[in-house]
């Protein structure tokens, strides 16, 4: 009965997002590969049933189904949460699996259209699914968890926004990756750090940069730094003179960047381009094929970043431990590095489910839900701690700063005489 409640309101909420949205091209890019784990499933074609061969959820198995950005523009970082995914249930199944439990899994490509998510769910919910990883895209993620939590189905989102987990009511979702807006504090701390005290601010105007964004903006003003400029573009833009011949009069101590998908790297290039060469602020790491975009170093040099992770050109390259050890096996399994941090929400993100169902004893939905508020381990970007029970793992974050295409630990650059470098590199006064 609660299911079909849910499927009920689906079709109602679906029927609303299609009347107020623009036709949306949902051709899906069927080339994306998975990691042979022996369970593991791509259902690449939006027309597709939800039988996709794996066993359903009963006896043996554990059967997952994802919703992930598997083509289109975007697609890299939804592909490297599905090989941390992939990578993770070949490891859980090759230690037991969860409670005698194999775990299966089919991935379903969102084409990154929110619509399509939305289809997507409505689906997974008419199968025998015993939980579900959402999407790195946070409007997805936002679209689609009242159907999940409406039909009592334990799961995931793996998108960074804020506003997605601030509902209480949605008890049956958590979160292994980043809030975006936690980091605020500790990008401010070491804005603080450098010295600085003023900053100009560019944002794009998604959901999730620009709540950031306007965080920051709040948590400056209330330490009593001053913002001289706010600029703001959309994701699709691909020309940010205008934007950037304020942010340069604007004279700031420091450039702070919330900027989302494939804004990232050509406003870092122009940026750079136009003649800056001080310290940015970003809210978020930079994956691989953004730090190309952008130009690599000199361009990317002086990004500094408050993040549980980044990813790196090499595993020789990594300095903590557990992500390292990653490395390798991520290394092992797909014959390189991973292009996008998404690929450690992945993995953390079932690291998570794995533990609640060693606390729960067992695989229902209702028993992972009152064990995941018990989970504290050791995650790839530090610990991963839900007892507080706001459904967020991480609350602490690392500083990285970007230095000749290599992320080094800000605290660990700065007591080298990092800072000096700069100042003498650059000619700049801060």
């Amino acid at each position: 009965m609660k299911k079909a409640l849910a499927l009920l309101l689906a079709a109602v909420m679906l029927f609303g997002l299609v009347a107020c949205s623009s036709s949306t091209d949902t051709t899906t890019d069927t080339s994306s590969g998975t990691t042979d784990t022996g369970s593991t499933t791509t259902d690449t074609g939006s027309d597709a049933g939800t039988d996709t061969g794996s066993d359903s959820a009963s006896g043996d198995t554990f059967h997952l189904a994802s919703y992930l950005q598997l083509s289109g523009v975007n697609s890299v970082a939804g592909i490297s949460a599905m090989n941390g995914i992939d990578l993770a249930i070949k490891y859980i199944n090759d230690n037991g699996g969860v409670n005698g439990q194999t775990i299966t899994i089919d991935h379903y490509d969102t084409t990154g259209s929110t619509e399509e998510a939305v289809k997507i769910v409505q689906r997974i919910l008419n199968s025998d699914v015993d939980a579900v990883l959402g999407s790195v895209n946070s409007n997805e993620v936002a679209a689609c968890i009242p159907y999940l939590n409406e039909a009592g189905i334990y799961n995931f989102g793996l998108g960074t926004g804020a506003s997605w987990m601030e509902d209480d009511s949605m008890i049956y979702t958590f979160r292994a990756s980043c809030n975006n807006n936690r980091t605020v504090p500790a990008d401010v701390d070491m804005i603080e750090e450098l010295g600085y005290e003023t900053i100009a601010v560019m944002n794009s105007t998604d959901d999730s940069a620009k709540t950031t964004a306007d965080t920051f903006v709040a948590e400056c003003e209330a330490r009593g730094l001053t913002i001289l400029t706010q600029q703001q573009c959309d994701q699709e833009d691909t020309d940010f003179s205008g934007q950037i011949a304020q942010l340069l009069a604007a004279d700031a101590d420091v450039i702070f960047m919330s900027l989302q998908g494939n804004t990232f790297g050509p406003f870092t290039k122009q940026l750079r381009n136009a003649g800056y060469t001080g310290m940015i602020a970003s809210a978020q790491a930079m994956s691989n094929d953004q730090l190309e975009i952008a130009g690599l170093a000199p361009n990317t040099n002086y990004i500094f970043v408050a993040y549980p992770y980044v990813t790196y050109n090499s595993i020789e390259e990594c300095t903590i431990p557990i992500v390292t050890e990653f490395l390798e096996r991520y290394y092992e399994a797909y014959g390189e590095m991973p292009q996008h941090e998404s690929a450690y929400r992945g993995w953390d993100t079932m690291m998570v489910l794995w533990e609640a169902s060693k606390i729960a004893g067992s695989n229902d939905s209702e028993a992972l839900r009152e064990a995941t508020n018990q989970v504290v381990i050791d995650g790839l970007g530090g610990t991963l701690d839900y007892t507080n029970g706001d459904r967020e793992g991480y609350a602490a974050f690392n500083g990285f700063i970007k230095m000749d295409n290599v992320d080094l630990l800000f605290s660990d650059w700065l007591a080298d005489g990092g800072y000096e470098a700069y100042l003498e590199a650059t000619g700049n006064e801060k």
